[in-house]
């Protein structure tokens, strides 16, 4: 049955492969939102699981579904391209498909962002562990365009790509880039920064991101520290020696192994991430 709910300017944008398992969860947190979007563009990058089975249950709860199958894999930033071919609407909504959308965050976004000089909102993200749900965990993102800019040209990171809202300008002026996988966030936000889009985030959390065994947010390997940086001065022209990418390497792995493991252990891998660099590690606990 389809609810009477009002419909927003919004298109979410989506790519998957292999997600079956939390679809359900997925389109749930959709369905259940305050306002409903005018399409979700669901590109689906040649899974061999049973995503599309999946997904075709629930076009007839969520008819805006728009269904985007591939003839091949093709890679997720490739794969976001090709949804981004089927945008209509004023404002895009960036969310994975093992991720939660929070009840209101369609609405709180869509309403700053039409009402303030914004072209990329963010907010903070929640992080759950799939085999119990329970949160543990939740980002502290800076709020100011000033302070957005200021970690990229650190080479690092100030929206979550999951939480994002775009005016869709913002993706026709810059495409990803699939070389740049898994560094294609920090690319294409930070090219949009050189460019002069203005950026903001929204303090509270609006997604719930999983911590699973294959979840971005869990591994992080070297190469994707490399490519970021290699970006960091291919965009802002600024160099990094190699020890620096070592020790970030070492400090984003051991922050992230404190964040999402279980028990005592963890807070070994806090120390280890301090002794790096501990002025990031207070940021993030004083803020």
């Amino acid at each position: 049955m389809k609810l009477n709910k009002k419909t927003i300017s919004v298109d979410i944008l989506t790519a998957n492969f292999n997600n079956e398992n939390y679809l359900d969860d997925f389109f749930n947190s959709i369905y259940q939102s305050t306002v409903w979007p005018k399409r979700i563009i669901f590109v689906d990058d040649k899974s061999t699981d049973q995503s599309l089975a999946t997904v075709e249950r629930w076009v007839s709860k969520l008819p805006q579904i728009i269904i985007v199958k591939l003839a091949k894999n093709i890679g997720f930033a490739n794969a976001l391209n090709e949804g981004c071919k089927f945008i209509i609407s004023e404002f895009v909504v960036r969310i994975d498909p093992d991720d939660i959308l929070g009840f209101n965050r369609l609405e709180k976004q869509f309403d700053f962002i039409s009402n303030h000089d914004t072209d990329v909102l963010g907010s903070n993200v929640s992080y759950f562990l799939d085999d119990d749900h329970k949160e543990i965990n939740y980002s502290k993102f800076p709020l100011t365009h000033s302070d957005i800019l200021s970690r990229y040209h650190e080479g690092n990171h100030g929206v979550c790509h999951g939480a994002v809202i775009f005016r869709r300008s913002c993706l026709e002026a810059e495409s990803y880039r699939q070389e740049y996988v898994p560094a294609e966030e920090y690319d294409i936000f930070s090219r949009l920064l050189k460019r002069g889009f203005k950026f903001r985030n929204l303090e509270e959390s609006l997604t719930q991101v999983r911590i699973h065994s294959g979840s971005v947010s869990n591994n992080m390997p070297y190469t994707t520290i490399e490519k970021t940086f290699k970006l960091r001065y291919l965009i802002w022209g600024r160099k990094t020696n190699r020890y620096i990418i070592i020790k970030e390497y070492l400090v984003r792995n051991c922050y992230r192994k404190y964040l999402f493991t279980k028990g005592m252990k963890r807070y070994l891998f806090l120390m280890i991430a301090s002794m790096f660099k501990p002025k990031a590690v207070i940021r993030r606990f004083l803020k």
